[in-house]
């Protein structure tokens, strides 16, 4: 046989192979994962698109804790240990996860700002939830708000108020973190505060004139503040569950997070030096803003007159009632129980939002700062080259 037509079947055979393979592998939504960088906001682009959806759906891993690795990065140089670190992005939505949403793991090298997505992993602790509907109701009382608190006035004297507590959020490893280790940040289950009610109670007030009433007594009116993440509330949805400002350095990325689960991770790249010096046991330390996000709901109850007119029988016929000989008016009152009840939009008495926001912290040491005191150090070797 010819060896001509040997070759030119080989040739055909080859690219053949290749198109079966990519075929067998499937396209990946977006850009190919070895050829992605971190622009100057810290969003990690992928051949010009940013990537939020963008996956690679045959490597999603669909039972948790069996991750799988994608397909193998491009080569490259080897870096050394120290220019390498991880990024992983939590919660992305990806239609064709199990759970609809993914974790994305990627190795960066902080020199050259390129990373390699090298894991996607199904997650299955941040699916939308439903948004609560609310009974929008403006407050019925003249009212004060601040980005800590709301007061409202009852009759002539009453006042309620409620201030935003501390949210405790807390990090780890702890005291301290360590330079290219991720940390986990984490904030406890959303916070429902207890009423403040006025006390005692209202007299002759009426709660829909919001005047001087004898027909009405006994009326409590009670505030409180209701911590919300996204998409909740639904007139204008807060941002996240915790939104992370992390006091990063120039360089540092990402600069902050919107995360929308309990948890967070961040990776620091350069130690804590030269930042206040209010850590743990007075180490110097990123002064890292944890925002969370508030609703005023508010109650009210009341007992309500009602008053009617009897005719009673007397057998006097000089007694008249309704025209009649022998009859009495006798009068007759019961109070019946009422109330009513709702959440406020804040944007009603100048908030930005429906919503507060607020930064108010309670520490894993017990103090209460608008600030989380974060130390990191850096670990280096005590055994060097002779």
């Amino acid at each position: 046989m010819p060896i001509k037509p040997l070759r030119r079947f080989g040739a055909v055979f080859v690219v053949a192979l290749l198109l079966l393979a990519v075929l067998f592998m499937g396209s990946s939504v977006g850009a190919e994962p070895g050829n992605c960088h971190l622009d100057p906001s810290g969003n990690l682009v992928c051949e010009g698109t940013a990537v939020a959806t963008a996956v690679p759906s045959r490597a999603i891993t669909s039972v948790p804790g069996t991750p799988r690795p994608t397909s193998r990065p491009r080569p490259s140089p080897t870096p050394t240990v120290w220019e390498l670190y991880t990024m992983w992005r939590y919660c992305l939505a990806d239609p064709t996860s199990p759970s609809g949403y993914v974790n994305l793991k990627w190795n960066c090298n902080r020199l050259t700002k390129q990373c390699t997505l090298v894991q996607v992993v199904t997650a299955y602790d941040c699916g939308t939830p439903t948004p609560t509907t609310l009974k929008v109701k403006p407050l019925p009382c003249p009212a004060g708000f601040s980005q800590t608190g709301l007061w409202c006035l009852i009759g002539w004297a009453r006042r309620a108020e409620a201030r935003i507590p501390p949210v405790p959020i807390t990090y780890k490893p702890y005291p301290r973190g360590i330079v290219t280790d991720p940390m986990d940040f984490t904030a406890p289950a959303l916070i429902v505060q207890n009423w403040a009610c006025t006390s005692p109670e209202v007299d002759n007030w009426n709660p829909h004139s919001w005047g001087y009433d004898e027909d009405y007594r006994d009326l409590y009116f009670c505030i409180r503040w209701r911590q919300v993440a996204w998409p909740n509330p639904s007139p204008d949805p807060a941002p996240a569950w915790i939104r992370y400002v992390w006091d990063e350095r120039s360089w540092g990325q990402p600069q902050e997070d919107n995360s929308r689960s309990q948890v967070a991770q961040h990776l620091y790249v350069t130690s804590s030096a030269q930042k206040p010096e209010n850590g743990p046991g007075s180490l110097p330390a990123y002064q890292v803003e944890a925002h969370s996000y508030w609703v005023i709901d508010w109650k009210e109850t009341w007992e309500h007159a009602y008053r009617w007119t009897e005719c009673r029988r007397t057998g006097n016929k000089n007694d008249r009632c309704d025209g009649q000989s022998g009859y009495a008016p006798e009068q007759h009152v019961e109070w019946r129980p009422e109330g009513d009840d709702g959440t406020a939009d804040l944007r009603n008495y100048g908030g930005a939002h429906f919503y507060a926001d607020s930064t108010l912290l309670q520490i894993p040491d017990g103090r209460i700062l608008n600030v989380l005191p974060v130390p990191i150090i850096e670990v280096q070797g005590v055994i060097g080259n002779p």
